[in-house]
């Protein structure tokens, strides 16, 4: 995890002087976020991309898993690979706190000896490339980008601001979480000059969904339990097909429904994988912190929302996390 000592902002600038001279001298780059990609993940893919591609860089988008269907509105979703073949002078991460969040499409046997530029906002960065800018105060790392297209005096269209503003809207949940700041409001009214529509963006990205959708949540919402301060839910593979739920990976968010339980401190679902890993997404209340237990476990992410990944079965799982969240409801 990241510590901020006095020489912290000093050593960030220099990261983001090295990671702009990779990137002005890069012209073939692999562009990667983590798997199982939200929107801030799938924007900063995106915005990024558009930004280089407009800056005369070829680059390639890929993550490990599907983006979800609600982000259809977004330019270039159908251009993001699963796979990552092809030369390649310099790998970027977007919004991936360590190597194993990029998944398969990170080979190492092909990509380990090139440079990696890491742009991400999770305090339990683990700083895996070679240049790392992480700025954990920041709403999302859509932000990072941004402000990486005004460093690099960029065009910022109205296709690479909605593909950031996707990003901002969703990490911050339409600006209601505690790391929303001024210069998040700022960040968005800048996008908003574009022409994109705030309204538009907040409908699609957090409030439409489809039908499966709503009966999975439905069904998630029956499997939960609320003790001590924590409400969880198990998604089994059984769930997933009585449900009819199409999206083969994910929770469809039900995490950030349970957590808006009154009752709630913490909130936890754990999804079994089609490998039999069990995949857990956390989200915490304004006073509690979910990223020390997910960097424990082997994951990462902001205090608010966090998650990880455990061996199954279920059972096993669900009894190792539980007693480490009481812990964190205990000593808040």
């Amino acid at each position: 995890m990241l510590n901020h000592d006095s020489s912290f902002e000093y050593q960030l600038q220099r990261e983001w002087e090295a990671a702009e001279g990779y990137l002005r001298r890069a012209q073939r780059i692999l562009a990667i976020t983590h798997v199982a990609p939200d929107g801030d993940a799938i924007g900063s893919l995106l915005g990024f991309t558009l930004a280089m591609r407009g800056a005369g860089k070829l680059v390639t988008p890929a993550c490990q898993d599907a983006a979800q269907v609600r982000y259809d509105y977004l330019s270039g979703i159908h251009e993001i690979k699963q796979s990552a073949d092809g030369n390649y002078d310099l790998i970027v991460a977007l919004d991936a706190s360590d190597l194993q969040r990029l998944g398969n499409v990170f080979v190492p046997a092909q990509h380990a000896r090139l440079p990696i530029v890491v742009f991400d906002h999770h305090i339990t960065n683990t700083l895996f490339g070679l240049v790392n800018v992480i700025e954990p105060n920041v709403s999302s790392t859509c932000e990072l980008v941004l402000k990486l297209i005004r460093r690099m005096d960029l065009p910022l269209t109205a296709e690479i601001a909605t593909a950031l503003l996707t990003g901002i809207v969703t990490d911050s949940l339409a600006f209601r979480t505690s790391n929303t700041t001024p210069d998040t409001l700022a960040a968005a009214m800048d996008l908003m000059k574009t022409g994109v529509s705030l309204a538009e963006i907040t409908r699609k990205s957090l409030v439409l969904r489809t039908y499966d959708s709503l009966k999975f949540m439905a069904a998630g919402i029956m499997a939960s339990q609320l003790e001590d301060g924590i409400v969880w839910a198990c998604i089994t593979r059984k769930l997933r097909r009585e449900a009819g739920y199409k999206e083969d990976r994910g929770d469809g968010n039900l995490v950030n429904t349970l957590i808006t339980a009154m009752e709630a401190h913490i909130a936890a679902v754990f999804v079994e994988n089609a490998d039999g890993s069990i995949e857990i997404g956390f989200r915490a209340a304004p006073g509690y912190d979910v990223s020390q237990v997910a960097f424990e476990l082997g994951g990462g992410g902001d205090p608010a929302a966090a998650g990880c990944t455990l061996p199954g079965p279920m059972r096993d799982a669900v009894n190792r996390v539980l007693p480490r969240l009481r812990q964190v409801i205990r000593e808040a």
